[in-house]
């Protein structure tokens, strides 16, 4: 994780937010930007915010996204003799702001962003103002609240909320806010062309956060139900994978009327295996414990968010046939994740996708299931809204190329 205060002092290093910013490290200011990241593009080493001295003054960012072409970027600028201090795509917006045809920043940072497409959510610091803004898909989500006598912004409202922020709002896509001593004022430098992230719903955000007023709890919920609907299985239990899996398990129980369980605790010191950079295998069999008098002689459904390499529900099933389980049922509440995501969700390369290499027979065999059944894709857009979000990783289709 990574923090820059507004005279451009710096506090940065590896690990868990609470490991990094220990209190003797603290240091006054009235402004800033952090960042906390996992490996999408870049060296891990390299931690945002990126701090540069530009053209137009001493800048910092963070990026949260991926930009697609990223390396026709670096080459089209190095050939114009940029020089870069790292290999994170966040750096092509310095860059950019630099040589922009302005002499004022705040259009500098307009006109950067007006080039890139997407994908980002990103907060930008400069001496006279601090900006945030969203690409025009909104791919990732961005908010801002108002807290005491300033603002704070995030990539969820739940975080806002919990620091008790209050006007809370969703930047809009094709948007940058600036704040500076004169006030707030937002711009609007492109149209927009809404593809929100289905995998904020699926997996990622908290099931307190909220965006375009949408739940992420209900959300989850309803995609198990009507994961049920769509694949009705007789059973014992429904047990979820913790802790993304719970709404959707919620959902699947109460549609189907199969009481649901705790039949797998998380060890809450083992982080999520999903963004883990190796050892997976290992690492689940740390985090999910099962309780064997709860599955003992029972028939399980094991409702899941996702399925991407396909290594961690293998492991799942082991760990409950172990137990006891007589039949080991597997529902994910999201349709095969078969294409690599361009847009800053690290689901690997197309071969490494379980989903691109087997249909899903030869998926329920390599897990050593009982059965394994997916949510359609039109039933995750029926939960979700069909123009309004992305689904490239489930049919291939990626807007930045439409």
């Amino acid at each position: 994780m990574g923090i820059v205060l507004n005279d451009f002092r710096v506090l940065k290093g590896r690990g868990m937010v609470d490991t990094v910013l220990l209190e003797e490290r603290w240091m006054e200011s009235n402004s800033g930007i952090g960042h906390v990241r996992y490996s999408t593009v870049g060296s891990t080493k390299e931690i945002q915010p990126i701090i540069a001295v530009t053209h137009k003054g001493k800048m910092a960012v963070a990026h949260n996204g991926t930009i697609p072409n990223a390396d026709d970027w670096f080459k089209h600028l190095l050939e114009r003799g940029a020089v870069f201090q790292s290999t994170i795509d966040s750096e092509i917006f310095l860059h950019l702001a630099s040589m922009a045809p302005y002499d004022d920043p705040k259009a500098s940072v307009v006109w950067a962003l007006s080039k890139i497409s997407a994908a980002y959510a990103l907060v930008w610091m400069h001496a006279d103002f601090i900006a945030v803004a969203r690409d025009p898909y909104g791919f990732r989500p961005l908010f801002i609240g108002r807290y005491k006598d300033g603002h704070v912004v995030a990539s969820e409202d739940a975080a806002l909320r919990a620091v008790g922020a209050v006007n809370v709002e969703e930047v809009a896509p094709g948007t940058v806010v600036f704040f500076s001593q004169d006030g707030i004022e937002k711009q609007r430098f492109e149209e927009s062309k809404r593809k929100f992230c289905s995998f904020e719903y699926i997996y990622f955000a908290r099931p307190d956060s909220t965006f375009s007023g949408l739940n992420v709890h209900r959300a989850r919920f309803m995609m198990g139900a009507q994961l049920y609907r769509e694949n009705r299985v007789d059973a014992d239990i429904v047990i979820p994978v913790l802790d993304s899996g719970l709404s959707g398990a919620l959902g699947f129980s109460s549609e189907s009327s199969i009481p649901l369980d705790f039949g797998l605790m998380k060890n809450r010191y083992i982080g999520r295996s999903f963004i883990m950079p190796s050892g997976r295998k290992e690492i689940v069999r740390k985090k999910l414990v099962p309780i064997r008098d709860v599955v003992k002689d029972k028939r399980v459904v094991v409702i899941d968010d996702s399925i991407v390499r396909g290594t961690t529900m293998g492991i799942i099933v082991q760990i409950l046939r172990e137990a006891g389980a007589r039949e080991v049922h597997v529902g994910i509440h999201s349709p095969p994740v078969s294409h690599p995501c361009y847009y800053g969700i690290d689901t690997a390369r197309k071969k490494e996708l379980v989903a691109s290499q087997m249909n899903i027979e030869e998926i329920r065999r390599e897990v050593k299931a009982d059965s394994l059944f997916y949510l359609s894709l039109e039933g995750l857009l029926g939960v979700l809204g069909r123009n309004g979000v992305c689904v490239a990783c489930f049919n291939g289709e990626y807007p930045h190329l439409r």
